[in-house]
């Protein structure tokens, strides 16, 4: 006779965090978290069992890799109802006791279908580019030093807006077939800041950093944006591990917001950080 599940609490969590420390969003192996590998889910999961609650189950909106941030990762989370808190005493347990590094901007009940991941409409990812040597911002911009073509730059970036086959800019799983619709690529100016904002359905693992890699390297003069159109049109092997050379670091790429059904547009480019 199988055992019936016991009722759940369900709740949805909107949090940022400075990638800089963090091995990504993902929860590692046993073997792993033993051997200090930090993650933002294990650090949630932490900080839950420390306080005595019992997790069903915690899942994120998008797997962020290594090194990369968050302004707008959004959680579903499961405990069990027994002993469960309301979402306000869940939001003073997590403020009190989780890593400087992580910071959790909204909580709320949610129905227990709701999963962040599958639920999503799209989701916006922002890069930061600086033009200039930074004393404070260094571990969320990429800055390069040699100048940009803008006009360029801007050619290649929108040249990815549309229902793309992406394989060329991404490291794929064996199930993945690369395709996404891309909505919308935009560049704004802010001071010394060049940033890159994209919009789509879902993102393949590295493809944005490969993505501002090949932007870039075309703002540099060392390819053309029409090389962009051509490995969207007829991906290669030889494409991807050329682009994959070419990956922005992780440190300006920031996940900035997940939609949902009913969620207003997106609000034009920012700053994460503004550079004085």
């Amino acid at each position: 006779m199988a055992v019936k599940p016991p009722p759940i609490a369900a709740f949805r969590l909107l949090l940022e965090y400075d990638g800089s420390r963090f091995q990504g969003w993902q929860k590692q192996s046993l073997k792993q978290s033993r051997e200090g590998v930090r993650t933002v889910a294990g650090s949630l999961e932490h900080v839950l069992h420390e306080a005595g609650l019992r997790l069903v189950y915690l899942g994120g909106s998008g797997r962020t890799d290594a090194g990369v941030h968050a302004l707008g990762q959004v959680a579903h989370l499961h405990l069990e109802a027994k002993g469960a808190p309301r979402p306000g005493e869940l939001r003073r347990i997590l403020d009190a006791a989780l890593p400087q590094d992580i910071a959790l901007r909204d909580v709320r009940s949610c129905p227990p279908r709701f999963h962040a991941r599958h639920d999503a409409v799209d989701r916006t990812y922002l890069y930061q580019i600086s033009r200039r040597r930074s004393a404070f911002g260094k571990p969320w911009i990429w800055w390069v030093k040699r100048s940009l073509d803008l006009e360029k730059l801007t050619r290649a970036w929108t040249a990815f807006e549309g229902n793309q086959d992406l394989s060329a800019f991404a490291d794929l799983d064996a199930e993945e077939d690369g395709r996404a619709r891309i909505f919308r690529c935009e560049v704004a100016e802010a001071g010394a800041l060049v940033l890159l904002r994209v919009r789509a359905t879902h993102f393949y693992r590295r493809q944005v950093r490969r993505m501002v890699g090949a932007a870039v390297a075309c703002a540099l003069g060392e390819e053309e944006p029409r090389r962009v159109l051509e490995d969207l049109r007829a991906p290669t092997e030889a494409a991807n591990l050329s682009w994959g050379a070419k990956a922005a670091p992780a440190s300006g790429l920031c996940l900035e917001a997940v939609r949902y059904a009913g969620d207003p547009e997106p609000a034009p480019p920012r700053p994460t950080l503004l550079v004085p």
